[in-house]
């Protein structure tokens, strides 16, 4: 195949054409909700909850799922913000849908997280886990071309790229969180550099306060209730949705942006160890007991009754 054919596959509208209108209605709206499996703050808030309700023993495993996580969209996002490349203009995509096209950090997100998730899990056998992570990213990728917010190419590449990643990252018996946190400031930091300004202030605060924020917490088992988790993450969750809104409406400086995720990444880094400290709060008691849950782990191996 030639290097125009190749193009003329992977980056040209007549692709996603052919390939929406090869799939029934029904089809189309499964992908259409399969697709939001790779927004980042369903990533997000699941990589946290995993973190959030981990047993201590896999604290570390489950941290470096959001390293690898911060990481990935420090790439996408650079790589979106130099390549500026415009997205497909078809009568079926979402009207003024935002953002630039290559590549796609859904695909890329997706890859880098369930890919992570399945190398580091105890569930399962690995080939099972790799064949969920497997499907969900292929679906995720094929429901953005489907869509029509992507070429097919710029999912292929985001792909590629988020499963590359991770391979990277895990290709060591005992990676460090801390290093790929610093690591993706590093790559954001160089996309700054080479003028792409796309989430560059939420990469860069995002890597320094998780970094930061690891370094601090690293080593220390805890055993907060899980009332106390959730008691302390409703307390700070009117900041992080100000934040986001105060940037998204006004336009915060760079600099306060970049201090603000710091801060709100950070948090949820040292939310278990803080946590901890509210166990004998009487809300705390008083929520516990209502729970349906007594302990706080989500690891069926090593629950805990406290």
């Amino acid at each position: 195949m030639t290097g125009s054919t190749l193009e003329s596959v992977l980056f040209d509208e007549s692709t996603n054409e052919a390939i929406r209108s090869a799939l029934p209605d029904h089809a189309i709206t499964f992908l259409e909700l399969v697709t939001h499996l790779g927004d980042g703050a369903t990533l997000v808030i699941l990589a946290t909850l995993l973190y959030w309700f981990g047993a201590e023993s896999r604290q570390r495993k489950r941290a470096l799922v959001i390293a690898i996580g911060v990481g990935a969209l420090a790439i996408s996002a650079g790589m979106k913000g130099i390549f500026v490349r415009p997205r497909p203009e078809l009568a079926f995509a979402p009207e003024n849908y935002p953002g630039y096209s290559f590549p796609s950090a859904h695909a890329l997100g997706a890859a880098a997280f369930y890919g992570a998730l399945a190398a580091v899990a105890d569930t399962g056998s690995r080939r099972q886990r790799y064949a969920v992570a497997g499907t969900i990213i292929g679906l995720v990728a094929f429901s953005r071309v489907v869509i029509g917010v992507h070429y097919l190419g710029d999912v292929v590449v985001g792909v590629v790229i988020g499963l590359l990643f991770v391979a990277l990252v895990i290709r060591d018996d005992e990676p460090e969180p801390g290093f790929v946190f610093a690591l993706a400031g590093v790559i954001a930091a160089g996309s700054f550099a080479l003028g792409s300004t796309e989430y560059t202030t939420l990469t860069i605060g995002a890597s320094v306060g998780a970094t930061l924020a690891w370094t601090a917490v690293d080593g220390r088992l805890t055993r907060p209730h899980g009332a106390s988790i959730l008691l302390l993450a409703y307390l700070c969750l009117p900041v992080v949705i100000a934040l986001r809104a105060a940037s998204l409406l006004w336009g915060l400086h760079w600099s306060v942006e970049i201090v603000g995720y710091a801060a709100a990444t950070g948090a949820i880094i040292v939310v278990p160890v803080v946590a901890e400290r509210l166990n004998d709060w009487p809300p705390v008691e008083w929520l516990q007991e209502r729970l349906p849950f007594r302990g706080r782990t989500i690891d069926p191996t090593d629950r805990r009754s406290t």
